[in-house]
Formats: C-alpha cells, sequence, structure tokens
C-alpha cells in the first residue's frame, strides 16, 4: 500500500518536471535568468496572499530566515545552469537526498534506515546516468551548492513544520521574503523582456505555488528524507515532457537511469 502523501510528492515532481522545458523555450526568446527569478517571486508572492487571507504574520526570524534560503537555493541553481547546462547541474541537484540524510540524522526527528540510505544512493547513480557527462573541479564546486542549497530548502520547511507552522505559512514566508532580494538581481539586468516576464510568471504560479503546496502537504504526511527522493522524479518528467513537446528521444543511459529512480521511489513508497 503507498504510504500517504506520496501522490501529491509525485505530482510536485511533475509539476517542477515542467521548469526544464518552459525554461528551454524561455531561453530561446532572449528569456534572462535573474529577470526569470525576479518575476517567479512576485508573481508567487502575489498568488500566496490572494489565496491565504488567514495567513499569520511572517515578519518572524524564522519567517525571514526561510525567504533567505530561497533565494540562495533558487540563484544558486539558476546561475549553475546557466554556467554548467540543466544536464550537469541536475547531477548534483539531486544529491539532496544524501544532505537531508545527514542534517536528519542530526537535527530532524525524521528516521532513518536502510532502505531510505539505499534509495539515496540509487537516486544520485540514476540521476547521473540519466545526464552522463564529464566532471571538473570547477563543476563539482558549482554542482555541491546547488545539491546543498535544495537540501537546505527541504532541511528549514521540515524545521519550520516541526515548530508548527502551517504549509501556507511557510509558503508565504518563501515567497515573500525572496522577493526583495530577488529585485537586487535586477540591477544586474534592468532591461525587462517579455519572455523572461512569462517565464518567470509560469514558474512562479505552477512550479512555486501549486509545486510547494503539494510538496509541503506531502512532506507533511511523510518526512523531509521520503520528500527528497520522491521529488528526483523530477528529471524523469522533464524527460517524458521533452520527449511529448520537444520531441527529444531517449537513450539508453536515460533509460536506465530513469528506471532506477522510479525503483527508488518504489521502495521509499512502500
Amino acid at each position: 500500500m503507498i504510504k500517504r502523501g506520496i501522490l501529491d510528492l509525485v505530482t510536485a515532481s511533475a509539476l517542477w518536471g515542467t521548469i526544464g522545458i518552459v525554461t528551454q523555450i524561455g531561453y530561446e526568446h532572449n528569456a534572462n535568468v535573474f529577470q526569470i527569478i525576479l518575476f517567479r517571486s512576485l508573481s508567487s508572492s502575489l498568488l500566496v496572499f490572494m489565496v491565504f487571507r488567514n495567513v499569520k504574520t511572517i515578519l518572524d526570524r524564522i519567517s525571514l530566515i526561510m525567504g533567505v534560503v530561497a533565494v540562495i537555493f533558487y540563484e544558486t541553481y539558476v546561475y549553475s545552469v546557466n554556467i554548467l547546462g540543466a544536464s550537469l547541474s541536475a547531477v548534483f541537484l539531486y544529491t539532496a537526498p544524501l544532505w537531508v540524510i545527514l542534517a536528519s540524522k542530526v537535527y530532524l526527528k525524521d528516521e532513518i534506515n536502510n532502505r531510505k540510505i539505499l534509495a539515496s544512493i540509487l537516486v544520485v547513480i540514476g540521476v547521473y546516468l540519466i545526464y552522463f557527462s564529464k566532471i571538473s573541479i570547477v563543476s563539482i564546486g558549482w554542482g555541491i551548492a546547488s545539491g546543498f542549497t535544495y537540501a537546505l530548502l527541504i532541511i528549514y520547511s521540515r524545521f519550520m513544520q516541526i515548530k508548527g507552522y502551517k504549509d501556507q505559512e511557510i509558503l508565504a514566508s518563501q515567497a515573500f521574503w525572496s522577493l526583495p532580494f530577488s529585485l537586487l538581481f535586477l540591477i544586474l539586468s534592468p532591461d525587462l523582456t517579455g519572455s523572461s516576464i512569462l517565464t518567470g510568471i509560469y514558474l512562479g504560479i505552477v512550479a512555486t505555488f501549486l509545486a510547494y503546496i503539494f510538496f509541503y502537504r506531502g512532506m507533511r504526511l511523510t518526512d523531509s528524507i521520503t520528500a527528497s527522493i520522491i521529488s528526483s522524479l523530477e528529471p524523469v518528467f522533464t524527460i517524458i515532457f521533452a520527449i511529448i513537446i520537444l520531441h527529444q528521444i531517449l537513450t539508453p543511459l536515460q533509460f536506465l537511469g530513469s528506471g532506477i529512480i522510479i525503483f527508488s521511489s518504489i521502495l521509499i513508497s512502500l
């Protein structure tokens, strides 16, 4: 029997799986990475406060830190994609389950068992096979940074849940407090483009607001380790969408990598 919350996590992964497709289309129409992040933050912030009007104050220190963690992750990941390419960045982004396991052992109350450890290692192997490429020292540095900051976002979100914050309050903290920091990056690219605005709005509504509603609910019903492992289905969904929308062909290694990730998700779900 599938654990409660797994379908929510899979849905979040599917929504995140559209990020690479939409961003690639945006780049083909001269979208700018900094502007994308800005309008992602702006649109998700507006939507959060329009829908969740009963959100309590998010002016405390814990909520502020959530916003800082979120914007550090977004900027690090987008910058690593811009420098290294989506493939190599994704390899390290999904080392996050291993970081989450380490943090769970020290700080969180989530259960750690051999099944979770095995599933986490399989995720790293599966994602690497999907995005097989040579790795340089510089690549390792940026990759570790993106994976670590993603894990930090998951860990801190779980910490807020343990502290009693509601899911909409965590999402509001993430969206609201990441906005002023995102505005700073507009200085680096002040000339707005339509593709940047549209791409950012899509990411704000679909890949942030909707995706994190499902993700936080799923993590609340499971734990941070399970959530980080199931979220690694994102590149699998990206490949599926790429085949359908961009007419890309799946390689044997991508088939193998996808199969390993799906197996790890099933392993952790039972």
